[in-house]
């Protein structure tokens, strides 16, 4: 099962009570952000106190954040990220933690020969490529021997448009795996699966044959064994396999990548949340800053066969969400939803998702 919790759902800059990019996904292999804008932190405290007082069981606590995946290096999805681990030094923290994103050879390559210095505009390097920020960031005071925690800093080169298994996978039991974009800098979006599980055990007609409850364990466990003269197969006890759960988050992205290819994913997501900072009528803006429509969104969706759409990422300019809705809907059969701050998904073992929609004093639940 899945948590994603979006508590920033605003492009570039604080607009309509929007903050800017940042998510908190609860896995069975922990806590994970997406993004870190600025106040990401304060966010989370204000998300996790705001779910204590409804009655949740659900939590965002930051001391539980196993792994930071960034989209790529624009400030409004890292400028909280220096903060935020800041504050895990000064809480004493001792887990180690991962940070990764998208980058190049070329600028990893001279990160390594030029630590902590911006490239010349000649090179051809952006100055927010990840490996040039990363580089910066313990220059200034995330080095391993100043912390009482280790950051493993993981940088992963966009080659091209296959998506790749990332070569790093900090949440036990989740395969992350990661799905180049194109935005103009390093940018990519993350797919996470858990595993599939066999079909459940028929234990009533284990029962009703009058086996032992050792015959039973190992007919649970796969064994085959023979019982009144006859053999028992333990495949016939189980029902069909049930398949992983899956979700995934675009970064900043204009339409085209082929890796929204379902064929090319380890499986079409349950859940996909994909910017949608313009719409239709700004589509050549949209491809000129390398951003999405909501309607590019839809055809992604369409592409990877994701079951949901949850749109994120506006433009100041759109100040209803209603607009952005309709747009999708017209390229893609699924379930739509326009996400708002505070707003929280839920994708259970059996694959349904459940948009729990912030309202004043808690969530009202929708079935999507």
């Amino acid at each position: 099962m899945f948590e994603l919790h979006v508590l920033g759902t605003s492009s570039a800059r604080f607009a309509h009570g929007r903050s800017v990019s940042g998510s908190v996904l609860s896995t069975p292999g922990g806590l994970a952000l997406i993004d870190c804008g600025e106040g990401m932190q304060k966010r989370m405290l204000d998300h996790n106190r705001a779910l204590k007082s409804s009655g949740s069981e659900s939590r965002t606590r930051i001391s539980r954040i196993r792994a930071v995946f960034l989209t790529h290096g624009h400030l409004d999805h890292t400028w909280g990220l220096l903060p935020l681990l800041q504050t895990l030094d000064l809480d004493g923290r001792r887990d180690r933690m991962v940070v990764m994103g998208p980058s190049t050879t070329e600028a990893i390559e001279w990160a390594t020969q030029h630590p902590g210095e911006a490239p010349p505009v000649e090179s051809g390097i952006s100055s927010t490529d990840l490996a040039i920020l990363f580089s910066q960031w313990q220059a200034i005071g995330t080095k391993d021997d100043d912390s009482s925690y280790t950051i493993d800093w993981v940088l992963l080169p966009m080659d091209g448009d296959t998506p790749f298994e990332s070569p790093i996978q900090p949440l036990e039991g989740v395969t992350v795996t990661v799905v180049p974009n194109h935005h103009g800098v390093p940018s990519c979006g993350y797919h996470f699966e858990t595993k599939g599980k066999a079909g459940r055990f028929d234990r009533a007609r284990a029962d009703s044959l009058g086996l032992s409850e050792t015959q039973i364990a190992e007919l649970a466990q796969g064994q085959d064994l023979m019982h009144e003269g006859a053999e028992i197969t333990a495949a016939s006890f189980r029902g069909n396999p049930r398949p992983g759960c899956s979700l995934m988050m675009s970064g900043d992205t204009k339409f085209g990548p082929s890796g929204f290819d379902v064929e090319k994913l380890p499986s079409p997501p349950r859940l996909l949340l994909h910017e949608a900072t313009f719409l239709a009528d700004k589509q050549d803006k949209a491809s000129e800053y390398y951003h999405s429509t909501a309607a590019d969104a839809a055809r992604h969706a369409t592409m990877c066969k994701a079951k949901t759409l949850a749109l994120t990422h506006y433009s100041s300019r759109i100040e209803r969400l209603s607009a952005s809705i309709s747009e999708a809907r017209e390229h893609f059969t699924g379930s739509v939803a326009a996400t708002s701050d505070g707003d929280w998904f839920e994708i259970d073992s059996n694959g349904d998702v459940i948009h729990n929609v912030r309202i004043e004093n808690g969530w009202n639940k929708m079935n999507l």
